[in-house]
C-alpha cells in the first residue's frame, strides 16, 4: 500500500484548540454519541493544511464545518434538503447545494480541497462518486476524508459485551443491527480505501486509525442515552433544546478523554489524506 501513516509532526494548520473546545461546543447542537466522535475529528482535521477553496462533501447539518472552521467554508453539498436548511442555519458556507455524489454541479477543477467526514461509508456504489470527487479537484488538490474502519463494530459495546458473555450469535445479530441503523456499506481496511481511491487518480498520501475501544464502546452506549435527542428533533427539529446544559457535564474529568483521537494504530474510524495525481 502506497499511504503512510499520519505523521505526528506534520501541523500545517493551526495548532488544534482542543477537544474539550470542540466537544463544547457541538454539545450545543448535537447529541452525546456525534458530539464525542466529531470532537476527536475536529482535534485531528485542525491539524492538517486545506488549501481553499474547499468543497464539503455531506455537509449535513454543517455542525463540524461550524465546529472546527473560524471561516465560511466555501460549499457544502448533501443530498439532503433538511439538513441543508439546518446547515444554512449555522452560516458555515457561502454556498450550499443539494446533491448526491455523482454528478456533481461543478466544473473540473474547481477546488483545491475536499472534505469529506463520515459520508462515503453510507454510498452503495463508491466509484462514480469517487470519479466525481477527483474530476472536480484540482491537479495537485487535497483530498481529506473520514471514514468506519473494518475494526468499527469489533470495537462496539454491543458486539464486545455479547462476546465477553459467548453469545457470538447474538455479538454477530447486533452488528449487523448497527450497521443497518448506520446505514454503512463500507467499513475497509486502508488497504481497500488505496485501491480505490487509486482507481479515481488519487494518491494516498497518508493515513492512521482513531477512535478507541474505550471511545467506541462509550459512543455505542450514548446512542441509547441519547433517546430523547431523537424524540426532540424528530418533534421540534433540533437536538438539543438546552445548550446550556453542557455547563454541568464533567468535560474535563469523563467526556474529553473518550473524546481523544487515540492510538494511530488501531481505531473505530480513517483518516485518509490523498492527492490528485492526474487528470481523470
Amino acid at each position: 500500500m502506497k499511504g503512510k501513516q499520519v505523521s505526528t509532526t506534520e501541523t500545517a494548520r493551526p495548532a488544534s484548540k482542543g477537544v474539550e473546545y470542540y466537544l463544547k461546543r457541538l454539545l450545543r447542537e448535537v447529541p452525546l454519541h456525534r458530539a464525542l466522535v466529531r470532537a476527536a475529528e475536529c482535534d485531528m482535521l485542525a491539524a492538517i493544511e486545506m488549501p481553499r477553496p474547499i468543497l464539503d462533501v455531506g455537509a449535513g447539518d454543517g455542525t463540524l464545518a461550524w465546529a472546527l472552521f473560524d471561516q465560511p467554508l466555501e460549499v457544502g453539498i448533501d443530498p439532503d434538503g433538511n439538513a441543508l436548511l439546518e446547515a444554512r442555519r449555522l452560516t458555515v458556507y457561502r454556498n450550499l447545494a443539494q446533491a448526491a455524489g455523482a454528478p456533481l454541479p461543478f466544473r473540473d477543477g474547481s477546488f483545491a480541497c475536499l472534505l469529506s467526514n463520515s459520508t462515503l461509508e453510507h454510498i452503495p456504489d463508491l466509484e462514480p462518486v469517487l470519479a466525481e470527487l477527483s474530476r472536480v479537484l484540482g491537479e495537485n488538490g487535497v483530498c481529506v476524508i473520514t471514514v468506519p474502519s473494518d475494526q468499527f463494530l469489533d470495537l462496539t459495546f454491543g458486539v464486545r459485551f455479547f462476546r465477553l458473555l459467548r453469545l457470538r450469535p447474538l455479538a454477530r445479530l447486533y452488528a449487523r443491527w448497527f450497521n443497518r441503523i448506520s446505514r454503512h456499506h463500507h467499513c475497509d481496511p486502508p488497504q481497500v480505501w488505496d485501491e480505490r481511491l487509486a482507481r479515481a487518480g488519487l494518491s494516498l498520501l497518508e493515513w492512521r486509525y482513531y477512535f478507541s475501544k474505550a471511545s467506541t464502546s462509550a459512543m455505542d452506549i450514548a446512542h441509547y442515552v441519547s433517546g430523547p435527542s431523537l424524540l426532540t428533533k424528530r418533534l421540534l427539529g433540533r437536538w438539543v433544546l438546552w445548550p446550556g446544559k453542557v455547563r454541568f457535564l464533567p468535560l474535563g474529568r469523563w467526556l474529553g478523554p473518550l473524546a481523544q483521537p487515540g492510538a494511530r494504530d488501531a481505531g473505530a474510524y480513517l483518516l485518509l489524506i490523498a492527492r490528485k495525481t492526474q487528470s481523470t
